[in-house]
């Protein structure tokens, strides 16, 4: 899957349709494909605008079948349905190619098919789902023969079988292990529907087969072998599956993951290596042809192959030199005959120094469509043995884990000492093993004239079975490759055809039968061995799970509650550091500014406004002033408390101080969090609440009117009222003063006005200052009011949070027993998963 595809669009298509606010890194292929799959699914079932029940209970084994063993892509299936139902997607054809354009080729063919399958859940095609999947596969660009293939085999109809083994190799699981057990889930379903169809398929007659039809035919048996191998890959995957579900559970090591992922490793990079083998002008590159019913290999009439060829299966066509130095390199595949061949001139003449002087090691050729190596097997081809310069080195590279070796010689001149003398060497590395693997392949049985000399040749070829250098059934064949493989191109028949035929019915026997059993076998026994090993894991789980309980849950809740009542502690040295250090600068910034106030006022006074005459109404004149200067020290006290006080000094100190305790509870908070994942409580649910509301009051108050909850002006209320209540004592005072002062007579109206005024401040301030003491007990008492709330709060949940640890442990040990019967439980279930498993 082409992720960089996977766009914005993407993202915000998929967050509408399962209600989840999903990023780019949420979008993982198996997300993306769930959603096409049930797209064009409910696309084909409401086609023809009718619902059958066939379609509904079609539609939902094929999802249940894509989820098998996977919970988290059950739930998602659920949320996708319930969108692409809501939205309609599968209508909205432009909206449903965003979705569908990042698919690979076999992607979208595995897609179609499981749609192409929906289609006959009411045993019968409809031209209008015909149409929306033609229509629809149109427009991503897939190929008519990959339709035709899913269509006609699913309508019962005949298809070309190139075609089809064309398709079956492109849904083949083992492309699909790295996307995810959905992708492998939906291939192994359908790659089995379509295997099963051929066994049932009706075939046009043909009185000669094809060349297709024919190899195809012959390599059923390596067919099933892979088949084989992707059910038991399958059975990896779930125990995979299970492993990783035990060890995030704890109950399983997490080095069984390496364990089981080397197991399915070791099985998927499986393959059958034949290699072909002998000296030059056998025919070992025409058999090689008829093999894979394509002419691959280079052919001449003189020597031609100059280097080790591995042909093998690949997604595309494409040619890989290996080269001595160990570097490699892509090269055209046209230029792959050049390279696999020696020169003309050193086939003619110096053979020998040509190829000791190759620099290269081997050449790769892979392709998607040669039929036998699609079928798992590795085809090693190699140059002549005899005269070769490095005979040896080249022997020890072609046998290197070869699971079949043919041994190509010529009927004309059978066995001859070098020949003989090759098998011997191959023999002796064996060492006391009997060579089971060799077959020896007698080639151009053509060019013999008589049967006498065919029988001749049969005769002395068995001899090599008699003196024990081969061992084995059917281990000697008499062919003509060149004839074989102009039947097979030909699409004619002819004995050499018939011959070569039963040839490669035992090598694929062979192959699957024995060395295929065994690799069977091995992988087997080794999963059995892992699931044991899983199940004795478990059973440990089982009999420590009461001790490991009752310890885990009362050594961690005892620790929260130290830890809680440590945080106390904590917050309460802050809270006491921050109101002496808040009090000591309030008191000094009160000294230095309320001096500064006489002189101010008393400035102010000058310009002081009144109704009043000083002659005729002095008493209301003073009682004015009185309030003027009330108003004024008022307003100082307020402009003091709301610069300095609250901005300076108490809001910088109370910020601090809550920034604190925030931390200390944040992380008391996430201890409780903590806690839940390790014994399987739920503190962080019942406190998260109470914790919330603690941070909001604070935001509350602030809000409301800063640190004071009700403005600077309220703050200096508090303090500074019972000061300016001045009564009638001190205002009859001024105004003798004020007679004494001017003798009753004053220079100007003017100077009465001043006089009376300056009378006021002086008598003013006269009782403001026998309030010092009693002013500065308010501000430190306002001051402790403000820290001791916070403290107050903070105490209160403490003592909650640790009344609730006790409760809680009180409780949980109540629940210990049941807690202990329900993992024992859940853990048995599990335990029956992987027994399950040996059984499967």
């Amino acid at each position: 899957m082409n992720t960089q595809l996977i766009g914005s669009q993407a993202v915000k298509l998929l967050s509408n349709l399962t209600g989840q606010d999903f990023t780019v890194h949420d979008i993982t292929p198996q997300v993306v494909f769930m959603a096409n799959v049930i797209a064009l699914l409910k696309g084909v079932i409401h086609a023809d605008a009718k619902v059958s029940e066939d379609e509904v209970s079609q539609f939902r084994a094929t999802l249940s079948k894509l989820n098998v063993g996977n919970k988290q892509t059950f739930e998602l299936s659920k949320l996708l349905y319930s969108g692409i139902q809501k939205y309609k997607l599968h209508s909205e054809i432009d909206d449903f190619l965003i979705l569908l354009v990042p698919l690979s080729e076999a992607e979208k063919l595995l897609l179609f098919g499981l749609g192409y399958r929906m289609t006959m859940a009411d045993s019968s095609l409809d031209e209008s789902e015909r149409k929306y999947l033609r229509d629809l596969g149109k427009r991503l660009e897939i190929e008519s023969r990959h339709h035709d293939v899913l269509e006609y085999s699913f309508g019962g109809k005949s298809y070309n079988n190139q075609d089809f083994q064309e398709v079956c190799e492109l849904i083949d699981p083992a492309r699909f292990h790295d996307l995810g057990t959905v992708f492998v889930n939906a291939a192994d379903d359908l790659l089995t529907a379509l295997n099963q169809l051929v066994k049932t398929e009706i075939k046009e007659p043909q009185n000669v087969p094809s060349s297709t039809d024919s190899v195809s035919g012959e390599y059923q048996k390596l067919q099933g072998f892979q088949l084989q191998k992707q059910s038991l890959l399958k059975r990896i995957n779930h125990l995979s599956q299970l492993i990783d579900g035990g060890i995030k559970e704890s109950f399983i090591p997490i080095t069984f993951r390496d364990k089981i992922q080397s197991i399915k490793d070791k099985l998927e990079s499986q393959r059958f290596r034949v290699a072909v083998i002998g000296d030059f002008s056998q025919g070992k590159s025409t058999l090689l042809n008829a093999l894979l019913g394509e002419e691959i290999q280079p052919v001449r009439a003189i020597p031609c192959s100059g280097t080790l060829s591995v042909l093998k299966y690949g997604d595309r066509k494409r040619v890989v030199c290996r080269y001595r130095d160990g570097s490699e390199q892509e090269i055209a595949v046209e230029d792959y005959q050049k390279k696999a061949a020696i020169s003309k001139e050193a086939a003619l003449n110096n053979r020998s120094e040509e190829l000791l002087n190759s620099y290269i090691a081997e050449i790769i050729f892979e392709h998607p469509n040669l039929l036998l190596c699609r079928n798992g097997v590795e085809i090693v081809d190699s140059p002549g043995l005899n005269e070769h310069p490095d005979r040896t080195r080249v022997t020890e590279e072609l046998l290197k884990e070869t699971d079949a070796i043919l041994f190509m010689t010529n009927a004309n001149k059978l066995l001859t000492q070098g020949e003989r003398d090759i098998i011997t060497r191959i023999k002796e590395r064996e060492g006391v093993r009997p060579l089971e693997n060799l077959f020896l392949v007698v080639n151009f049985m053509d060019n013999l004239d008589s049967d006498e000399d065919r029988e001749d040749v049969q005769i002395a070829a068995n001899s090599i079975i008699k003196d024990g250098s081969i061992t084995g059934k059917d281990r000697i064949h008499f062919v003509s490759a060149k004839s074989a493989l102009k039947a097979t191109l030909g699409n004619t028949s002819n004995e050499y055809l018939v011959s070569f035929q039963n040839f490669t019915q035992t090598l694929e026997s062979f192959l699957t039968d024995e060395r295929g059993f065994v690799i069977l076998q091995s992988a087997t026994q080794d999963l059995n061995e892992l699931t044991q090993e899983c199940v004795s894991e478990i059973n440990n789980a089982i009999d420590s799970l009461n001790t490991n309980l009752e310890a885990s849950y009362k050594k961690e809740i005892l620790e929260r509650i130290g830890e809680a009542t440590g945080r106390f502690v904590t917050i309460r040295k802050m809270v006491d550091y921050l109101r002496k250090q808040t009090n000591d600068l309030a008191l000094i910034s009160w000294q230095e500014n309320s001096t500064k106030f006489q002189a101010k006022i008393e400035q102010w006074s000058k310009d002081w406004k009144t109704d009043h005459n000083p002659l005729f109404s002095r008493d209301s004149l003073i009682q004015d002033y009185v309030g003027q200067f009330s108003k004024s020290l008022q307003d100082e006290i307020n402009l003091w408390v709301q610069l300095h006080l609250n901005n300076e000094i108490i809001s910088p100190k109370l910020n601090l101080l809550d920034r604190g305790i925030k931390e200390e509870l944040t992380a008391l908070n996430s201890s409780f969090s903590g806690l839940d994942k390790k014994i399987g409580t739920n503190f962080d649910d019942n406190f998260r609440p109470a914790f919330n509301n603690f941070d909001a009051s604070y935001v509350a108050a602030w809000t409301a009117g800063g640190v004071v909850g009700g403005g600077a002006g309220a703050a200096a209320a508090f303090f500074m009222i019972p000061a300016l209540a001045l009564g009638p004592a001190v205002i009859i005072g001024i105004a003798a003063a004020a007679l004494l002062g001017g003798g009753g007579l004053w220079a100007s109206m003017a100077d009465a006005y001043y006089q009376i005024g300056k009378q006021v401040c002086d008598s003013g301030f006269g009782e403001f200052k026998k309030l010092e003491d009693s002013i500065k007990e308010k501000i430190s008492e306002f001051i402790a009011t403000l820290f001791d709330n916070r403290i107050q709060s903070v105490d209160l949940l403490i003592k909650q949070v640790i009344s609730e640890y006790e409760n809680r442990l009180e409780l949980e040990e109540r629940k210990q027993q049941e807690e202990g019967d329900r993992l024992r439980s859940s853990i048995s279930s599990k335990k029956q998963e992987f027994e399950n498993t040996l059984k499967s």
